[in-house]
């Protein structure tokens, strides 16, 4: 397995926790839970998104995940 590859599989596991945590988030928004944990949780996953957009952004001048089979 190529580095390329590992990076585009870390990638779409990150973006497969990040769909589960915006489930779970909205689990907890219809939970009785304290408001202010839910607004810190709700600011937690905005920040942990935006990063992985720019991260995402940011590997694109490295590689296209859609270009990983081709490079080797």
């Amino acid at each position: 397995m190529s580095l390329l590859e590992i990076i585009s599989r870390l990638c779409d596991v990150t973006g497969l926790l990040s769909e589960i945590v915006k489930k779970q988030q909205t689990i907890i928004e219809q939970a009785k839970i304290e408001s202010t944990v839910r607004e810190e949780l709700r600011n937690s996953i905005k920040r942990s998104d935006e990063e992985l957009d720019m991260l995402e952004y940011r590997m694109r001048k490295y590689c296209d995940t859609d270009d990983v089979g081709s490079i080797e």
